[in-house]
């Protein structure tokens, strides 16, 4: 008589329950840039950001420490990070300037030195809750063969326009997954990622433009209004409706650098109640109006 095995051991014969941590890799863009100025005071932005410049002549600086770009570094940067960037060749120049433009087939990385000019590749990417939380910085990865060769491809892309594909987005994903890993455990913020903070978390990002009480989130996660509101403080640092507002300013900064939508489009979009409540709580937010924002951000 034939024996049958029954439907759980087909599926996972363990008996132990595993919780992976999500890791959702959203992409914002990803450019390969020629740059003839990058005279910048600060460029703290709510999102990740990776940089690669094979011609060297740029410099980073934060917090005092200077960081030199060229073909053997990657630079990571973690949301929030306010730092400086310069072109060797305009040191002096107080004014902020940014002047560019898109890396073309006929350019040639030899010629740019000569011209004072540097390429830039930079991506633009979130992690989500809790990674978006990092802890402020730069971090400085050596390029080894595996993220030339990836460095490589993805440039070729944007160049010829095909960086959107889904097979060159997951290549994207793969070079910002490689450099995550070598990233040192300090760069990650501690805190507790209670389960029901998660899911209010992923509820807060699908619907962060429509009206949430705490009342509502603190319902679903089955916990009391006051109870619920102190054990999500105490995992994100900072209170219910504050982190809720700051992911809409988040959203309208990636509406900023990522399209060309005008500011009553993205005042709608992010779920402000107008253009000048909007422009009030981006202001309260990240310290300059949405203006001043989107003239300071050209190529970066």
């Amino acid at each position: 008589m034939a024996r049958k095995i029954s439907e759980q051991l087909k599926h996972d014969p363990s008996d132990a329950q595993q919780h992976f941590k999500d890791v959702n890799i959203k992409l914002f863009c990803c450019r390969y840039w020629i740059l003839d100025e990058w005279e910048c005071n600060d460029l703290s932005v709510p999102f990740w950001r990776i940089y690669h410049n094979a011609v060297p002549g740029s410099t980073i600086t934060y917090s005092g420490q200077r960081f030199t770009l060229n073909e053997n570094v990657i630079l990571i940067i973690p949301p929030n990070t306010a730092f400086a960037s310069r072109l060797k060749h305009r040191h002096n120049n107080e004014d902020e300037s940014i002047k560019g433009r898109k890396f073309r087939a006929d350019d040639d990385t030899a010629r740019l030195q000569l011209l004072q000019q540097v390429d830039h590749l930079f991506i633009h990417f979130s992690l989500g809750y809790p990674l978006d939380l990092a802890n402020t910085g730069i971090i400085q990865l050596q390029v080894n063969e595996t993220t030339a060769a990836l460095l490589q491809s993805i440039k070729a892309a944007c160049v010829a326009d095909l960086i959107t594909s889904y097979q060159e987005g997951l290549r994207a994903k793969m070079l910002i997954s490689h450099c995550l890993m070598q990233l040192p455990d300090t760069a990650w913020a501690s805190g507790n990622t209670d389960h029901r903070i998660l899911k209010a978390i992923k509820h807060i990002e699908q619907h962060f433009n429509s009206r949430l009480c705490n009342e509502a989130l603190a319902a679903q996660a089955n916990m009391a209004t006051n109870s619920f509101a102190r054990l999500f403080k105490s995992c994100t640092g900072m209170p219910m409706q504050q982190y809720i507002l700051r992911l809409k300013v988040q959203a309208a900064c990636n509406l900023l650098h990522h399209s060309q939508k005008s500011f009553d489009e993205i005042s709608y979009e992010c779920g402000f109640s107008d253009r000048h409540h909007f422009s009030k709580i981006f202001k309260k937010v990240l310290k300059m109006n949405p203006s001043s924002y989107k003239r300071q951000l050209m190529l970066n």
